[in-house]
C-alpha cells in the first residue's frame, strides 16, 4: 500500500466517527475559515480535502442560490457521510466528488475560492497539489487552507507517541510540522506560483471533560492509523497505560487540548 492510499484507509476507517464533540474544532475550524475567506454570493468554490463536509456547507450558506460548492475527498467513506450530513442541512448547492487533490479534473481558470482545511500537510506531494490547484483558480482568485501549529494537541501528542514507543512502535514525526510555521506556510505558496502570502494564527483549543473524550480523538482522527498498528493484544494493556499518564494533566477544568492553528491565504496572480 503506497503513502496515499494509506492515509486514505485511516480516513475511511475513521469516517462515521469524524463529527464528534471531542472533535469540535473542525466545525469551528471551518466557520473562522470562511469568515477569513471573504466568500461572496454566486462564487464557485472548490473544497479540498473536505472531509464530512464542514468547511463546504459553511461556505454554500455564503454563496446563495447563484453560487455553487465543489467538494473533494480521497476517502469514499468521507464522501458518504459529507452527503448523509448535506441532507440534514437541507442545502442544494454542494456537488461531492471522490477526487485526488494532486490532480484536480476541472477546467482551468473556474473558482474563485478554495479552501482547504487541514488537509494540505497529508498530501505526499504538496507542490503538486498546490500547482493543480493554482490551475483551476481563476486569476484573482483567493486559496486559503489551514494547519496545525507546534504546541498543538501537546503534551498529549507527545506523551501518545512515548507509549507506543514501549510496543516498539516508532511514530513517524507528524505530517503537520511541515506546515507548522508561518514562514513554511509563506514559502510553500510563493514556490508554488501563488502571491501576497498572509498568515494569521487563532487558538481553537478546549477542554475534554475526562481521558475518554481524548481517546475518541485517538479513535477518530488520523491518530487511528498509529494505533492500529498496535497488535491485538497489547491495545487493552496500552489504553490503561496511556489512561494513567494522561490523567496526570487533569486539572479541575478538565484535559486541555491545544488546537493552535494558522490560517494561510494567498491569490493567484492577476
Amino acid at each position: 500500500m503506497d503513502e496515499k492510499q494509506a492515509i486514505t484507509s485511516v480516513f475511511d476507517l475513521v469516517a462515521t466517527k469524524y463529527d464528534n464533540p471531542s472533535l469540535r474544532f473542525f466545525p469551528v475550524c471551518a466557520d473562522k475559515l470562511i469568515d477569513y475567506a471573504k466568500i461572496k454570493p454566486n462564487q464557485k468554490v472548490l473544497d479540498v480535502a473536505t472531509g464530512t463536509g464542514m468547511v463546504a456547507m459553511a461556505a454554500a450558506q455564503c454563496l446563495g442560490n447563484g453560487g455553487r460548492v465543489h467538494a473533494i475527498d480521497l476517502s469514499e467513506n468521507m464522501i458518504n457521510q459529507a452527503m448523509a450530513n448535506l441532507k440534514h442541512a437541507g442545502l442544494d448547492n454542494i456537488d461531492f466528488h471522490v477526487m485526488d487533490a494532486e490532480s484536480l479534473e476541472f477546467k482551468s481558470n473556474y473558482f474563485d475560492v478554495i479552501t482547504c482545511s487541514y488537509g494540505l500537510f497529508f498530501m505526499p506531494d504538496m507542490s503538486a497539489a498546490l500547482k493543480s490547484w493554482l490551475r483551476v483558480l481563476k486569476p484573482g482568485g483567493k486559496l486559503i487552507f489551514t494547519s496545525f501549529a507546534p504546541s498543538s494537541f501537546q503534551p498529549l501528542t507527545e506523551i501518545f507517541m512515548k507509549n507506543l514507543a514501549e510496543y516498539d512502535i516508532v511514530p513517524p514525526t507528524p505530517r503537520w510540522l511541515q506546515l507548522a510555521e508561518e514562514d513554511l506556510c509563506k514559502q510553500i505558496l510563493v514556490d508554488n506560483g501563488f502571491e501576497a502570502p498572509q498568515v494569521t494564527q487563532a487558538q481553537l483549543g478546549y477542554h475534554l471533560g475526562q481521558f475518554n473524550h481524548w481517546w475518541e480523538v485517538i479513535q477518530s482522527a488520523g491518530y487511528r492509523g498509529l494505533y492500529e498498528l498496535l497488535p491485538q493484544e497489547h491495545r487493552t494493556e496500552f489504553e490503561s497505560k496511556h489512561r494513567f499518564e494522561i490523567n496526570k494533566l487533569k486539572t479541575e477544568d478538565g484535559i486541555w487540548m491545544d488546537v493552535q492553528t494558522l490560517f494561510s491565504t494567498a491569490s493567484k496572480p492577476e
